[in-house]
């Protein structure tokens, strides 16, 4: 049974069905952080507390920070019980639409973030206040659908900005960002008739 979410972004709300397949798209861009035991950790556009228990389980002591432009799905998910699992915290904050992020320079150990760019209406200014937040070292995973698969799917015809690997590796560069790495990944999604598909998506790491 596919969840459905609700999420806003860019001042604008956008429902999509996220199927359980989904998770691997997060689980893989969260894997490409190697997170160190007690590091702090960022997802800018949380969509769901659902995949915590697994990055919990990805290293002992995690500070987990959700954030959301979505004042509803915020407030839902720090109502809701707290998880302890290997000693990991999570705190979620509603986020600005200019992607200013309220957290002092240097201060997160990795940031991820999943099909949120498509929303940012400035990529730069995001991608340079995540740099501004990251510790020396720390590394950015973002994952995307790239234009040609993106434009084709029918939920994505409204209030999507879709970009090529190139452009979002320019945007990592002008943001600061060194070490810039892109994948070709996959994903297992179920189709409209029930089945499963795979679906391609693309994965930047870059490093402060």
């Amino acid at each position: 049974m596919e969840e459905q979410i609700d999420f806003k972004e860019a001042g604008k709300k956008n429902t999509i069905n996220i199927s359980p397949f989904d998770r691997t798209m997060i689980s893989k861009t969260v894997d490409q952080l190697e997170l160190a035991d007690y590091s702090l950790v960022l997802e800018t556009g949380f969509k769901s507390r659902e995949y915590l228990p697994f990055l919990f389980q990805k290293a002992t002591g995690i500070g987990y920070y959700g954030n959301n432009i979505s004042e509803a799905l915020v407030t839902g998910a720090s109502s809701a019980p707290a998880l302890k699992i290997n000693e990991g915290t999570a705190q979620f904050n509603q986020a600005k639409e200019d992607g200013t992020l309220d957290f002092e320079n240097n201060f997160f150990d990795g940031c991820f973030t999943v099909n949120a760019i498509y929303f940012w209406k400035d990529p730069i200014s995001h991608l340079k206040e995540i740099y501004r937040v990251l510790r020396l070292g720390g590394k950015l995973s973002l994952s995307f659908m790239e234009k040609k698969n993106g434009v084709e799917l029918p939920w994505t015809q409204a209030d999507f900005t879709f970009y090529d690997v190139n452009e979002v590796k320019r945007f990592f560069k002008e943001a600061g960002f060194v070490n810039i790495e892109a994948a070709q990944m996959t994903e297992e999604v179920t189709g409209q008739d029930g089945t499963g598909k795979i679906r391609p998506f693309i994965n930047i790491v870059g490093k402060k």
